[in-house]
């Protein structure tokens, strides 16, 4: 009995092995689908993935650039607040006012004028800025444009006349202060910095300006004022000191500045600016500005300036006015501070 029962189960333990064998190969077969692949290294990211990370295709970060701050830009508007004082003499027989100040009562005479503001001359001035070629690539072209400007002020002044018979009342004019300005211009630009690059630069400007300077016209007031057209050349300087404040600095030289020439038609009073003082007249000038200026917001900036102009004549020959039988000297002296928003693109 008990030999017949061992060969029963010995003889069904073939069928057992058998059907765990067919159960078990389906679910080896799932689990090869299932089972990932093994690791062969890294797999390069589709281009598109790559963009969006900011990588290239080769799996490299790309850096971003920081534009640099006072890089040059296409436009640069300027509208300011201006404050201007003038300053104005003539004095017959010498070669400046001081020379004739310094002459002993006695010598001192024939007809003088001092013009003095009271008052400034309260205003607006607009400087447009134009460089066609700033966002090409990077050469020495970029610097090259154009400068167009513009500024009037309106202010009361106190006038005074000395001649020979004394000096007159004090009076009270309205005057205009009016300029303008059309240049060509190149500047240089350099870096500074490592971690924030900024960029400052050198540049020269040569072009047409004019100064007129109106007082108003009554019996009691013989002063014409003064209406100059003249060539003029300037050295620009622009240093960034932090992110948001550069060092700006002009020096120029005013040729040939004479009195009595106007942009339009005078009828010829321009001429009498000449003619009370001698028969020709020689002039020279210079300016010179020192301001900072800075980024606020985005295009945003602004500029602080102190602006001087200073012009001499000198002239010869015989004039109209009491004591300059042989021309003299006159000397005028423009002072502006202004303030104002600057506007980039």
């Amino acid at each position: 009995m008990t030999t017949t029962r061992s060969a029963r189960v010995l003889s069904g333990l073939p069928r057992t092995l058998a059907l765990v064998g067919a159960l078990s190969a389906p679910a080896a077969a799932a689990s090869d689908v299932l089972t990932p692949p093994a690791f062969h290294g890294t797999r390069e990211s589709p281009a598109w993935l790559s963009l969006r990370l900011g990588t290239g295709p080769s799996g490299k970060a790309q850096s971003k650039v920081e534009p640099e701050v006072g890089a040059p830009t296409w436009v640069r508007l300027n509208l300011s607040l201006t404050a201007t004082w003038r300053r104005y003499c003539a004095r017959p027989g010498v070669d400046s006012c001081g020379a004739y100040d310094r002459l002993p009562e006695e010598d001192q005479l024939g007809d003088t004028s001092d013009f003095r503001s009271s008052y400034p001359y309260l205003g607006l001035a607009l400087d447009v800025e134009v460089l066609p070629l700033a966002r090409a690539t990077p050469s020495v072209l970029r610097g090259l444009g154009f400068k167009l400007g513009a500024q009037r002020g309106f202010s009361n002044s106190d006038v005074t006349l000395t001649g020979d018979g004394g000096q007159t009342p004090v009076r009270e004019v309205s005057a205009t202060d009016t300029a303008f300005t059309a240049q060509a211009m190149y500047r240089y630009y350099f870096r500074f910095g490592t971690t924030r690059p900024q960029q400052g630069y050198v540049g020269a400007r040569a072009g047409i300006q004019t100064r007129a300077f109106d007082v108003e016209q009554s019996t009691d007031n013989p002063l014409t004022g003064t209406h100059r057209v003249f060539p003029s050349v300037a050295v620009d300087l622009s240093v960034p000191l932090f992110s948001s404040v550069r060092l700006d600095a002009s020096g120029g030289l005013l040729l040939s500045p004479k009195p009595g020439h106007s942009p339009e038609a005078d009828g010829g009073r321009r001429a009498l600016e000449v003619r009370d003082y001698g028969t020709s007249v020689s002039s020279f000038g210079w300016s010179a500005e020192l301001g900072v200026s800075g980024d606020i917001w985005g295009p945003f900036g602004y500029e602080v300036a102190w602006h001087l102009e200073h012009f001499k004549d000198s002239f010869s020959g015989p004039g109209t006015l009491t004591g300059w039988n042989n021309g003299g000297a006159a000397e005028e002296t423009y002072s502006s501070l202004h303030a104002g928003l600057i506007v980039t693109y």
